[in-house]
């Protein structure tokens, strides 16, 4: 990574406050030299007590379900704009959005004011989150990490996820690692490796947050932490960093691949995943990656004992976070980024 390459320039970052992720960027970016100014999201506003009975009488009386919805969307955007205002900054290098669902397109164009270059980039399907589409042409690169959506949207670009090439990597005393919220369609698969590394002896590290009694009982038996509130980044960074295999089980609703692979990836781990999409990227190597189909683990204790395999120095510089930004604002030299042309 060249360090300070960005110094004196500025760059706004509008990102979900999601396991530490606006930590993450900012260490990252301020790495290379910007001052950096993080602008969060405000999810799920307390709506107070005036609009919750405003919110009753529209539930049940009305039989109106999105009134509650849509005032915590208001206070969001208006604090999102309190936020925004409080920048003495009248001019920005760059600005990127991340989930730009999630913010308001009137702060969107204040930004784009106040900004030379204007991106975003929706790791999440656009479908997923269809208040997407009414920002898209608001910004002068979109990007999207399911190859689904090219075909959904002209004007988008691809891109993979990235790692923080800013991190150190420490001694390796944990076997395996896994931190995510529970998912129904995903837990079946995380429970049969959790139970599989325990019957080898395995020093594991498998954090699980939940959000429900129901979710916390199915799991107090098993193998697993269970969490009641996300790890910060460091935490998360610290556990990554320390271990010898990261897991990585996919969301179906989506077609690309989280930041797990690209973790592994770029601090050189192994990893277990279930997501088959990985064997057409160019860093797929069977002496790194084990991919998990119908729940099949055949051949998974040959794959922990064997060593891990170094791949070519461009694959990791490609996937970097440096590379990653400075193909996404279009900084000359990058290698560009683009979805195997199997998916």
């Amino acid at each position: 990574m060249l360090r300070n390459e960005f110094k004196g320039k500025t760059i706004l970052i509008a990102v979900p406050d999601f396991v530490g992720f606006p930590e993450g960027f900012k260490l990252g970016l301020e790495a290379l030299g910007f001052e950096a100014h993080i602008l969060l999201n405000y999810e799920y506003s307390k709506i107070g007590f005036k609009n919750t009975l405003i919110h009753l009488y529209n539930k049940f009386a009305l039989r109106k379900k999105n009134f509650k919805k849509e005032k915590r969307r208001q206070l969001d955007y208006a604090k999102q704009l309190a936020n925004f205002a409080k920048s003495t900054i009248d001019h920005f290098d760059f600005a990127l959005f991340i989930r730009p669902d999630l913010f308001s397109i009137e702060l969107i164009n204040l930004v784009k004011r106040k900004a030379d270059k204007l991106v975003a980039y929706q790791w999440d399907g656009l479908d997923v989150y269809p208040e997407v589409y009414k920002r898209i042409e608001l910004f002068e690169r979109f990007f999207v990490f399911d190859v689904n959506d090219l075909i959904k949207y002209q004007n988008v670009l691809p891109i993979t996820n990235f790692y923080f090439d800013n991190i150190e990597i420490s001694n390796i005393d944990i076997d395996a690692y896994f931190v995510g919220y529970y998912k129904e369609d995903r837990i079946e698969s995380l429970l049969l490796l959790a139970r599989k590394f325990k019957n080898l002896g395995l020093n594991t590290s498998i954090n699980i947050c939940v959000n429900s009694s129901k979710q916390i009982s199915l799991l107090k038996n098993e193998p697993v932490k269970i969490l009641y509130k996300q790890l910060t980044f460091n935490e998360n960074i610290t556990n990554i960093a320390r271990s010898k295999i990261l897991l990585d089980v996919a969301n179906i609703v989506h077609s690309g691949l989280s930041m797990r692979p690209f973790e592994a990836l770029g601090y050189k781990k192994k990893l277990i995943t279930n997501n088959a999409l990985i064997k057409e990227y160019d860093f797929y190597r069977p002496e790194n990656i084990f991919v998990i189909q119908d729940n099949n683990l055949d051949g998974l204790e040959q794959f922990i004992s064997t060593p891990y395999k170094d791949l070519p120095e461009e694959i990791y510089k490609k996937y970097s976070f440096t590379n990653w930004l400075k193909y996404v604002m279009d900084v000359n030299p990058h290698i560009p980024i683009h979805f195997p042309e199997k998916l």
